[in-house]
């Protein structure tokens, strides 16, 4: 069975150019989470329920996890349930030794990138900081509407905690104290 999974950051961003680029899978597994963490509810359900022969297929390295670890952790759970993993945009197919080998080397080299990346946005926060240029994010830039409220109130309602909220909705804690204040002012909760 040809198992597709995609990933989003967050609820407000879309899935389309994921599902898009691949129409033969027999099931597709999406979440709406950082990559950073790996305990994803559709990854976990996607490999919990894996057997022999399944093929997992992702657009991009950075969709299944954006830690090198993380990565092969999960290429070696994929592998022990004797199933095989396929990149599209880099051909990279587990089932052979040279598959294997290019998922580590790329992978180590995508986490490099992004460490470099951060520090060049850090230098430049840092520099525009000095020079009065940057203020942060304006306040209520990440915005609650309608099937993330919805889904939101519902899982609020279940007694997710803060924590759990924050991961399922890729927020800080922060946010999800601020929707509560406001959902409870306009008394939606």
């Amino acid at each position: 069975m040809i198992k597709y999974y995609v990933r989003v950051s967050t609820v407000e961003q879309k899935l389309d150019r994921q599902l898009l680029a691949y129409d033969k899978a027999d099931i597709i597994y999406s979440d709406k989470v950082s990559g950073k963490d790996k305990e994803r509810p559709q990854l976990k359900l996607l490999l919990e329920g894996l057997v022999p022969g399944d093929i997992v297929v992702v657009k991009s390295l950075d969709r299944l996890s954006r830690s090198t670890v993380d990565l092969l952790e999960i290429a070696k759970e994929i592998e022990n349930k004797k199933a095989t993993l396929k990149v599209l945009d880099k051909d990279i197919d587990t089932s052979t030794a040279i598959g294997k080998f290019f998922l580590t080397i790329i992978g180590a080299v995508a986490e490099l990138e992004r460490e470099n990346i951060r520090e060049r946005v850090l230098e430049g926060v840092a520099i525009a900081k000095e020079e009065g240029k940057y203020k942060g994010r304006k306040k209520g830039s990440i915005e609650l509407k309608g099937d993330s409220l919805d889904r939101f109130i519902k899982f609020y309602k279940k007694g997710f905690n803060k924590t759990d909220l924050a991961k399922e909705f890729g927020v800080p804690r922060a946010t999800i104290y601020r929707w509560e204040k406001v959902l409870k002012e306009r008394g939606e909760l």
